[in-house]
């Protein structure tokens, strides 16, 4: 059965070390994280330069990592750059919305070799959307020639809390996925390490990734057909003790509820004031608005009633965005999601928590849609399971393996 990840992103404890420092998986982190000479890797880890060479060497002949002709030096010698060889295989990341699909590859630099989102339908259940998500897989992998042994972790993006006491997903919009054990499914395709997790927690990793390390504390909100968010606390994914941090959207308001919502709550936020609920609410005063795009479509074009509606859902987030940001204190809120790229929705959002929230918040505090636009997910996806699969202990594993 395959490896799997019920847990994402926790700062690591320190290993009981009973090999010298900097293993061969340390200096493949480091690399990754910039050292590109080992020179540089000698004066980082003290080590002398014959037994960086020999380290290095070995990653090299692992297929791990690889050394170019760099940039002409002061005295005009060509010095060598490390790198991760890209090339040693690839990652998927597919992420699951409440009717398509994207599908993400990418080589272990990081850099997308394949992006595809399509229509599909949740509605046939886990099992088949599982073997559909699957066959997506293979036709990416096709499309860039390679073969499924080439793949060396998938990451799956879904729109609910994934338990991560019990891998499964909990109540969600998803039919018939309830307490579902996704990587049991997942399984039955690959041998491939597998991580599961909540769309708006993918969503917090790659806004914080795009804002860059100055910004330590981010809040992630997506706004679509449901609401959700993901926490990023001093640069690390903050999941909850059962993976269900960030579940603000079920919240009770001061206004009514347009559509059922699986947690039970009267008037949650989600049920008042999502891209599902104001869709329906439209509906209900007679306009034919099926979903959040057309929602959209009408909001540029200026429908009064449309943008209306749009404003005050997003005043209905900010009340209750605001309790949150104050007690998080983040450096930015970044939304994603279909409604993101509502104007009015994000400039409401925006008013009520400059207004509601503390001085000392608002003053270091970034309103703003996200930055990794339409993919942002499968950006996150592809962060999170390059940064499992590429530990320094896996990679120690990896090579003594060889």
């Amino acid at each position: 059965m395959a490896e799997h990840y019920r847990v994402v992103v926790k700062k690591p404890r320190p290993r009981q070390r009973t090999e010298p420092p900097a293993s061969l998986g340390e200096i493949f982190t480091l690399v990754r994280q910039g050292m590109r000479t080992r020179g540089e890797i000698a004066r980082a880890t003290g080590l002398a330069p014959s037994t960086v060479s020999l380290r290095v060497e070995t990653l090299i002949q692992a297929g791990l990592l690889e050394e170019l002709a760099g940039e002409a030096g002061t005295v005009g010698r060509r010095a060598r750059e490390l790198q991760v060889r890209a090339r040693a295989g690839v990652v998927v990341a597919a992420t699951l919305g409440s009717n398509h699909l994207r599908v993400m590859l990418a080589d272990l630099s990081a850099a997308v070799l394949y992006d595809v989102e399509q229509p599909v339908d949740v509605a046939v259940g886990p099992n088949a959307l599982i073997d559909e998500i699957w066959r997506r897989v293979e036709v990416g992998l096709a499309a860039i020639e390679l073969e499924p042994d080439a793949l060396r972790g998938l990451a799956l993006g879904v729109p609910a809390p994934v338990d991560s006491r019990a891998g499964a997903l909990a109540p969600s919009h998803l039919p018939g996925w309830d307490q579902v054990r996704v990587y049991e499914l997942l399984g039955a395709h690959t041998d491939a390490p597998l991580l599961v997790e909540n769309d708006a927690n993918l969503l917090a990793v790659a806004e914080a990734a795009l804002a860059g390390p100055a910004v330590e504390h981010l809040l992630a909100v997506k706004v679509g057909s449901r609401i959700g968010s993901g926490i990023i606390s001093a640069g690390v994914l903050h999941q909850g003790a059962s993976g269900a941090a960030g579940e603000f959207s079920h919240t009770p308001t001061g206004g009514t509820s347009a559509i059922p919502c699986s947690c039970g709550t009267d008037d949650c936020l989600e049920s008042v004031a999502s891209g599902s609920a104001v869709a329906a609410r439209l509906r209900a005063a007679g306009r034919d608005v099926p979903g959040t795009a057309a929602l959209l479509e009408l909001a540029r074009a200026g429908d009064p009633q449309v943008v209306a509606e749009l404003r005050e859902a997003g005043r209905r987030v900010g009340e209750v965005l605001a309790g949150v940001v104050n007690f998080l204190n983040p450096h930015a809120v970044a939304f994603g999601g279909v409604l993101s790229t509502s104007a009015p929705f994000v400039a409401a959002v925006r008013g009520v928590l400059f207004l509601r929230c503390l001085p000392i918040v608002s003053a270091v505090l970034d309103v703003r849609e996200g930055r990794g636009g339409p993919s942002a997910e499968a950006l996150g996806g592809v962060r999170l399971i390059l940064e499992r699969i590429l530990t320094a202990d896996a990679v120690d594993r990896l090579v003594a393996e060889r």
